[in-house]
């Protein structure tokens, strides 16, 4: 297939031939770029717009070996942990200066047609630390997105009426227990093998993430240190490598009695289980519910066999007995970045024509089609939300999130996941859970700082050849001005980071 593709792009030298790989292969996003392919087509004739779908499980070796192969598609799919700041400075062009400039395709739409293409993204694609398409360290964006995405909970209307006779979702925590513990009870009277929620460690991590962050939110803004109501995972290790929390800590263990709470009205089993076979179980009716993102909503509403339902997080505020303790209330999603992020690769034969496309396929326009036939949700200003992914809105209103046990980076997170199953189950304990772990963290969150003070090292290294052709070319205009000023301050805030992480491991050492 390769071969043939390759002699059909070469059979005929005047028409242009953009490649554009992704991973997206739920219902509704190929047909999304699938019919913005087709009206591009249409205006430019001469041009062709071929997707390369390729399964996330594979993706990243196949990332690996296009882009070592010198012969990868011209726009690709990319997220900042499959992509390294390496790789973005070696097989891709950044994109900055092209986002600054005005979108032609907006050129229609009063309110956008003196914008720059950047400013047409909602939030204008503010250069947040998590976001997939651009570089903190490089200073560059990489990538521009197409759709942003928030997590709910699906429900099985028909399943919930049959087993408790109503399908009224819960607004609180407490309600939303004690519709798990009715599912579980009812299932038994009429002796189905049902569970209440449909679970996989991907699912799963979708909702006690969200729950647990609600509990810790006093605590988060404690360890703060740097008050910018944002708790970054390095904050975060610091705090706990220098003994300002752990998990003694109460807000903390109520976090994790949160989790095991969620925990055992999922089926066995479940730790071992993949996003996939959450959907299976859901889909055939084996389970009531099930928390996933949009990226999974077109997919259940095409296959349900039943009637749908969503519903947010159930609120957990300050007036909570047991859980409000370290609460400030709902979580604001106001901060939700843009996914499906296409990236250009240095080698594109027709890079210039990929960037139109992009134009193209993140115009008002192009945007509204991509997510009515996708529903997902719209990432540029003014795109209505479907209906039927209403429910999805990013929630405006509310507060910063917690502290979580799942996101201290990729030591702490394996313990968190081979761990977990004692969090689950009728046997299920907080108390167990600490102490198998209570040895393991400290060495674990250690390994993470040294791996973090490594790639400072490294973005310092690469800094300092950056800043001295920027002074160069100073003279050239206020741009390289502009820039190196940043570069030197993002200098000064990465050495800052690196002493700290680097004194903190000698005052907290701890033995591996």
């Amino acid at each position: 297939m390769v071969w043939k593709h390759h002699r059909e792009d070469a059979a005929n030298s005047e028409v242009e031939v953009i490649r554009l790989a992704h991973w997206q292969l739920e219902p509704g996003m190929r047909e999304a770029f699938d019919a913005i392919i087709a009206d591009y087509e249409a205006l430019h004739p001469n041009v062709r717009v071929k997707q390369v779908n390729i399964p996330g499980g594979v993706w990243r070796q196949w990332l690996r070996t296009q882009l070592v192969g010198g012969n990868p598609p011209d726009l690709i799919e990319v997220a900042n942990y499959l992509v390294s700041d390496e790789m973005f400075a070696r097989y891709f062009v950044p994109l900055t200066s092209y986002l600054e400039e005005p979108n032609h395709y907006n050129s229609e739409e009063p309110d956008l047609r003196e914008s720059s293409w950047r400013e047409s993204f909602v939030g204008e694609l503010v250069p947040n630390e998590p976001v997939h398409y651009y570089s903190a360290n490089l200073l560059e964006y990489y990538a521009v997105p197409n759709a942003m995405m928030t997590v709910r909970v699906f429900y099985n209307r028909d399943l919930m009426k049959e087993l408790i006779g109503s399908d009224r979702v819960p607004e609180t925590f407490a309600e939303f227990t004690a519709l798990c513990e009715a599912l579980k009870i009812g299932a038994r009277k009429q002796a189905k093998r049902i569970q209440p929620l449909a679970g996989s460690i991907f699912n799963t991590r979708q909702m006690t993430a969200s729950l647990a962050r609600v509990v810790t939110q006093n605590l988060a803004i404690e360890l703060d240190y740097n008050h910018d109501l944002d708790l970054t995972m390095f904050e975060g290790n610091v705090a706990y490598l220098r003994d300002r929390w752990s998990y003694d800590t109460p807000v903390v263990r109520q976090s994790l009695e949160l989790i095991r709470e969620v925990c055992r009205y999922m089926s066995p089993g479940w730790v071992q289980m993949k996003r996939e076979d959450a959907m299976l179980q859901f889909l055939q009716g084996q389970a009531a519910m099930l928390a996933t993102g949009t990226w999974d909503a077109s997919g259940i509403l095409q296959q349900a066999q039943f009637n749908v339902g969503i519903f947010q997080f159930p609120e957990i505020d300050a007036d909570n007995e047991h859980y409000g303790e370290g609460s400030l209330g709902p979580i604001s999603e106001s901060n939700t970045f843009g996914g499906v992020p296409m990236a250009l690769s240095q080698t594109s034969k027709h890079p210039e024509r990929a960037i139109d496309f992009l134009r193209y396929l993140t115009s008002r326009r192009s945007n509204t089609k991509f997510s009515e036939t996708s529903n997902w949700l719209p990432v540029i200003k003014g795109v209505p939300i479907p209906q039927l992914v209403e429910a999805f809105r990013p929630i405006a209103d509310g507060y910063i999130p917690g502290l979580s046990a799942q996101s201290f980076g990729q030591s702490p997170d394996k313990i968190y996941d081979s761990h977990v199953h004692l969090l689950s189950g009728e046997r299920a304990s907080v108390e167990a859970y600490v102490e198998a772990t209570r040895e393991l963290y400290p060495k674990a969150i250690r390994r993470e700082l040294n791996r973090m003070s490594k790639t400072y090292r490294e973005t310092i290294r690469q800094k300092d050849s950056v800043m001295a052709g920027l002074h160069e070319l100073e003279k050239d205009g206020d741009l390289a001005r502009s820039k190196f000023d940043i570069v030197a301050a993002k200098q000064i805030e990465v050495e800052a980071l690196l002493l700290q992480a680097q004194r903190t491991i000698t005052d907290y050492r701890v033995e591996d």
